[in-house]
């Protein structure tokens, strides 16, 4: 059987991606060991990526077919990674990047794969060092080996980032959700697609390059809170809001950034037309959501944020 690295395998996308490829590949994870992964199909090493030493200890000896990187995200991380494996008998190596790569100010929606990159970003640091580690990964790597994913907004079961979760709690508990009154546009891809979608790249399915993987349809931040209430058969209470006039960061009460994060995907589908309707993948969130209900609370952040805004917005 041949054998898979995946780099990050405890969480959200690793988690559902190491599901997806288990029985197909004799499948290793490699991360800090904090969250053991008790299954039998599974071989975990454990090592900090940031530790040159570590890395290598545990790579030691290991040889792999495919590599799926879920963690890395910078180039150093990218460049320790590579100088422990055998690259030149390496067959794919997928990489997860992110569509916060575009220049936003330079390109207009739906950004394509060959568009301008950097900019401004909202995201900061952490688009700047997704650019970089694509970059390196494609200086040493040949073009048929990597194949780089970039998608916009990953949702579904597992999601430890508070975006569909918050808007469950919100909609169940009958508070307002607070809406930027921009009302922009954002893209989403369910976990299990893009799990899928990395197996069809190790599988020759989708060839080596660079893909936007997403949803084909975009939604305005007030059709995705509607479409999740619609999954709970609640009416959300939705208020829009000014953040700029309120003086809110607008992460502080929404978990998106207030523009239009829009990728097109017309590239990917001419090779997978594999697209998990929204209302589908908000129903199995929602499931999870419900499963650990007990465990979830809103961040002090956002309870100040929300309190102020009250205030503002007045009864």
């Amino acid at each position: 059987m041949e054998k898979l690295l995946v780099m990050g395998g405890s969480y959200f996308i690793g988690r559902h991606v190491v599901d997806m490829h288990k029985d197909a590949y004799d499948v290793y994870v490699l991360n800090r060991g904090n969250h053991p992964l008790k299954d039998a199909k599974i071989t975990q090493l454990k090592a900090d990526r940031n530790d040159a030493k570590q890395l290598e200890k545990a790579l030691e000896g290991q040889h792999f077919d495919y590599v799926i990187d879920i963690s890395g995200f910078d180039r150093s991380q990218a460049k320790r990674l590579l100088a422990n494996l055998e690259t030149a008998l390496l067959k794919k190596y997928v990489y997860i990047s992110t569509g916060a790569v575009y220049d936003i100010h330079e390109n207009t929606v739906p950004f394509d794969e060959n568009d301008t990159l950097g900019g401004e970003s909202p995201f900061g640091d952490y688009a700047t060092n997704k650019i970089e580690a694509e970059t390196f990964l494609r200086n040493q790597l040949h073009s048929e080996q990597l194949i780089v994913f970039r998608p916009p907004f990953v949702y579904g079961e597992d999601n430890y980032i508070k975006r569909e979760r918050l808007m469950f709690h919100l909609i169940e508990n009958d508070l307002p959700v607070y809406v930027p009154s921009s009302n922009n546009v954002v893209q989403f891809v369910y976990v299990r697609d893009l799990a899928a979608y990395c197996k069809m790249a190790l599988e020759g399915v989708i060839p080596g390059g660079t893909y936007n993987v997403g949803d084909s349809f975009p939604f305005t931040f007030e059709e995705w809170v509607k479409r999740c209430g619609e999954t709970m058969s609640i009416v959300p209470n939705i208020v829009f809001v000014d953040p700029e006039a309120l003086g809110e960061n607008v992460l502080h009460f929404f978990p998106f950034f207030d523009y239009d994060n829009v990728l097109s995907v017309r590239k990917l589908r001419r090779f997978t037309t594999l697209e998990t309707p929204l209302e589908k993948g908000l129903k199995a969130a929602y499931e999870d959501y419900v499963s650990i209900l007990h465990d979830f609370s809103l961040p002090k952040r956002m309870k100040d944020a929300r309190k102020r805004i009250a205030a503002e917005l007045g009864p």
